[in-house]
């Protein structure tokens, strides 16, 4: 399969007229183009939740949120219930290959300029920061654990990008690790360089890093809202060593999807305990550009000559200590441990999908000659993953011990 070629702007005119400014954009205020699935090319979709639909969703969520959070104001509402995302649309999957994204929806500038202008509060970044230097001390080691066995003794270099307040930056040099992150926001930026924490302001392809000098790439939670993936797909691949790590987390579009279709066959009256899992995991909604499957996600890459190594399921990271009243603290722990454990539960590991899982952590390495032994690309996506000598730029890979394609990574 030949690699996916740059697109041209979608709109040259928002660009021209939206130089120099510096505040905030409303997406909710911006015009909107239908889109097709950038996975498959197709232009066909099915509705999965209509733009009203996400009107009472939205209704909804604010009455969960003010019975729930201790304190309501600005800082506790950014990512809990005031997104980026935040406008009315419908949901749709793609006909051909399942892809879940918001149709129609502004345009690209827009949407880039919406992330470098966001403007968040003082206390909502020093919340944030702490909330997810928590949540990232369980996510370090596991990405230890993944690391190319042929990483250099010293320190691992990791590079994230969509860095935002910092946390995981924070816990890999707490960690010994040489870390740097990319994040095109202002704000967070500061944040973080006011933390002595390493980050470039802007895009990975602005960055202008050097080749081969990462062992692993991260995309913690940006993945899902970039317009179009393909750029940093093909800015990444060249900066990974030998048999490094290409890391992304995503809200799970199959888990959506599928509470969807169960809310919409049960009475109102019971669709209270689907709206709470689903409100808990900010999935309620759905404030994100795109919902990716694993499987889809295995599509995406594998033309970049990536294979997957581990699939993860996961939950939304837990509200910063001191948002949530008593009894919202208990239901967000007891929900997330029944969605814990249900994600384990009932696994569909010949589909990919993971569907009961609401967030997914897939962690792939750069490969050449992949099996693919369980079917579950040729089968049902029609794609395997190919070795582009030419694009990596290097060819000393040996092949000899990589295996097929697993859910829960190699012993």
């Amino acid at each position: 399969m030949a690699l996916p070629q740059p697109r041209a702007p979608e709109d040259a005119e928002f660009t021209k007229s939206s130089q120099g400014e510096s505040d905030r954009v409303d997406l909710a205020e911006q015009a909107r183009v239908s889109v097709g699935c950038h996975l498959c090319g197709s232009s066909r979709s099915r509705p999965v939740c209509s733009a009203e639909e996400l009107r009472v969703q939205r209704a909804w969520l604010a009455r969960f949120y003010r019975r729930r959070w201790l304190v309501q104001n600005r800082a506790t509402t950014e990512d809990r219930l005031s997104f980026t995302q935040n406008y009315a649309t419908a949901i749709v999957a793609c006909t051909d290959c399942g892809l879940l994204y918001r149709n129609p929806r502004p345009r690209q500038q827009a949407i880039e300029k919406a992330y470098r202008t966001d403007r968040y509060d003082e206390a909502y970044l020093q919340a944030e920061f702490e909330a997810q230097r928590t949540w990232f001390r369980s996510k370090v080691p596991a990405l230890a654990r993944h690391l190319p066995r042929t990483a250099p003794r010293t320190a691992p270099r990791v590079l994230e990008i969509g860095s935002f307040v910092g946390g995981f930056l924070a816990e890999g040099m707490a960690a010994g690790w040489d870390v740097f992150g990319i994040d095109p926001g202002q704000d967070v930026v500061a944040f973080c360089r006011g933390r002595q924490l390493p980050v470039f302001q802007g895009t990975i392809e602005e960055a202008r890093l050097a080749p081969a000098s990462y062992d692993a790439v991260a995309v913690w939670n940006t993945f899902d809202q970039l317009p179009d993936p393909h750029p940093l797909l093909r800015a990444a691949v060249p900066l990974l060593r030998n048999d490094g790590l290409f890391v992304v987390r995503v809200p799970n579009g199959a888990c959506f999807e599928w509470a969807m279709t169960i809310r919409s066959n049960l009475p109102v009256r019971l669709r209270r305990p689907v709206d709470v899992a689903l409100a808990w995991n900010n999935l309620l909604t759905f404030p994100y550009l795109y919902g990716y499957s694993a499987a889809q996600l295995i599509a995406l890459t594998a033309p970049y000559g990536f294979r997957l190594r581990a699939c993860l399921p996961d939950q939304l990271i837990a509200t910063p200590a001191g948002h949530l009243t008593w009894g919202g603290r208990i239901e967000e722990r007891t929900v997330k441990a029944m969605s814990r454990a249900g994600s384990y539960a009932w696994r569909d590991r010949s589909s990919g999908r993971f569907r009961s899982s609401p967030w997914l952590d897939l962690y792939f390495e750069r490969a050449c000659g992949v099996d693919d032994p369980t079917g579950l690309l040729s089968a049902e996506l029609g794609l395997l993953p190919v070795y582009a000598p030419a694009l990596f730029g290097q060819t000393d890979f040996n092949c000899s011990r990589f295996g097929g394609i697993g859910g829960e990574g190699r012993s």
